[in-house]
């Protein structure tokens, strides 16, 4: 095991956490988490617990939202605080058309869902480990981006760049339980003003809190 993989390993807890995204815990049908993730993009999780319910109420299936008789406005209705809601109903009825001609999965592979319009690497990797286990990609949110530029172990700390240097350094079966601790260590300690460096266990490790120690 690498150093950093033992470093992050000391919020190995926040593993058993529950997601925010509350889709995530309950089910591995692609189609219910797709639809979360889609509308997850630059939006609140608990913007998207709200509306999940009563989306999947009326639209249970892929095959139901492509329905004739289902128009955007219909759809868009139902999504009450979701950001760009009108771009995310395109991409709703993208994914279902694409699951509806695949017996209702997804190929799991990340570099043919991602030719799906409104699924983004991020998006897709999640997609893959929640429905398959697949462990292909490393999802980058603004906890993690925010958590990796101040532990300052990497040149750059844009997305793509990134993603290959974590690829390389994080195998398969590490990456997305590495995410998850991010991410938590973001939304816990790291928080984007007043970060709660005297009791992070990654202090020492961190460039961001030893140079607010040393100033």
């Amino acid at each position: 095991m690498n150093d950093k993989i033992t470093i992050l390993n000391q919020y190995s807890e926040y593993l058993e956490l529950k997601h925010p995204l509350h889709m995530l815990e309950e089910t591995k049908d692609p189609w219910a988490i797709s639809a979360a993730v889609i509308l997850a993009g630059h939006c609140t999780d608990a913007a998207v617990n709200k509306v999940m319910p009563k989306l999947l109420e009326t639209f249970p299936t892929p095959e139901s939202i492509l329905k004739e008789n289902v128009t955007k406005d219909q759809i868009i209705a139902l999504l009450p605080g979701i950001s760009h809601s009108g771009n995310k109903s395109d991409y709703l009825k993208n994914v279902a058309n694409v699951l509806v001609n695949n017996n209702h999965q997804f190929e799991a592979n990340l570099d043919k869902i991602t030719e799906i319009s409104g699924i983004g690497r991020k998006t897709g990797t999640i997609v893959l480990y929640r429905c398959y286990g697949s462990d292909q990609g490393f999802p980058l949110d603004t906890h993690c981006l925010r958590v990796l530029e101040r532990l300052g172990w990497y040149k750059s700390t844009k997305p793509k760049p990134l993603e290959k240097a974590l690829m390389a350094d994080f195998p398969e079966g590490t990456r997305n339980k590495t995410h998850i601790i991010l991410t938590q260590l973001g939304r816990n300690i790291c928080h984007p003003k007043n970060p709660k460096c005297d009791i992070c266990k990654l202090a020492t490790s961190c460039a961001s809190a030893q140079h607010t120690v040393t100033k």
